[in-house]
């Protein structure tokens, strides 16, 4: 059972290859599209801000473009040839 707080990250990471699994213990893991672990996020945080700061941070530190890019940004990179 995902929180809802993260289900637009894991959507987006998804998107991008990574791997997005809940277990029996109540975490959300994370991880990379060569399927190296990342980060986890608890189905209860004690502190939500934090846990949502360091699911950020690692993903991040991962190469996940976080927060996603705007759909302007997006034309951007296409008209450079970006993508």
């Amino acid at each position: 059972m995902m929180h809802s707080d993260i289900a637009h990250i894991a959507r987006w990471a998804r998107r991008n290859g990574y791997r997005v699994e809940d277990d029996a213990s109540g975490y959300t893991r994370f991880y990379d599209p060569t399927g190296n672990y990342i980060v986890r996020y608890p189905a209860t945080p004690s502190n939500p801000r934090r846990r949502m700061a360091d699911l950020v941070t690692s993903l991040k530190a991962s190469g996940l473009q976080i927060p996603p890019p705007s759909k302007k940004e997006l034309r951007a990179q296409r008209s450079k040839g970006g993508q």
